[in-house]
């Protein structure tokens, strides 16, 4: 009963601005909800990157510091590990991912018997995962491109982390190609 003599007792121009309010809210909440890395602008003109995952930041340009139009077919530059046959795509990425910091550490046997392509349950191996050199960022996941054109990891941290049940899959070919040591 309260609420219904406040409201009917405030004035008619604040009650359309709260209205107006709640509805600039609950839109900017239902983009934020259904963002699937989005930018959107701010009432102050900022720019900020909302992500699938529920998380947002400022939106940066993007950083991409290497022309990779020079990367000729199948040619693996110099600075990424040689000896891997790859794709123009997969290469590219690889450049992309390594002049952002992003480096793959291999999954390392723990126990004596464990070994690549042994599949015996009882060995154990330490977890690879993807560290950024510059940021110190950690991910066990890949790292995704987002639209500002910078790799995320998810923050998944599995250093000094180990695992039993055999043999890891094989690296993919990025993974291969980005090196941690």
């Amino acid at each position: 009963m309260n609420k219904c003599r406040i409201i009917h007792r405030m004035p008619l121009s604040n009650f359309v601005r709260l209205v107006a309010l709640i509805v600039q809210f609950t839109i900017y909440v239902s983009n934020a909800v259904f963002a699937a890395d989005q930018i959107a602008t701010l009432p102050d003109g900022e720019q900020v990157v909302l992500h699938d995952d529920f998380t947002w930041m400022y939106y940066e340009q993007s950083i991409s510091i290497i022309d990779t139009s020079s990367i000729k077919g199948d040619e693996i530059p110099a600075f990424l590990r040689q000896g891997i046959s790859a794709d123009r795509k997969t290469i590219i990425e690889a450049v992309e991912l390594y002049w952002q910091g992003w480096r793959y550490c291999m999954p390392q046997p723990k126990s004596a018997q464990a070994a690549w392509g042994n599949y015996d349950g009882r060995t154990t191996w330490w977890y690879g995962y993807w560290l950024n050199q510059k940021t110190g960022a950690v991910s066990q996941t890949s790292p995704v491109k987002r639209l500002n054109g910078i790799f995320y990891g998810d923050n998944q941290d599995l250093r000094n982390k180990w695992r039993n049940g055999g043999s890891p899959p094989p690296p993919s070919k990025i993974e291969r190609l980005l090196p941690c040591d």
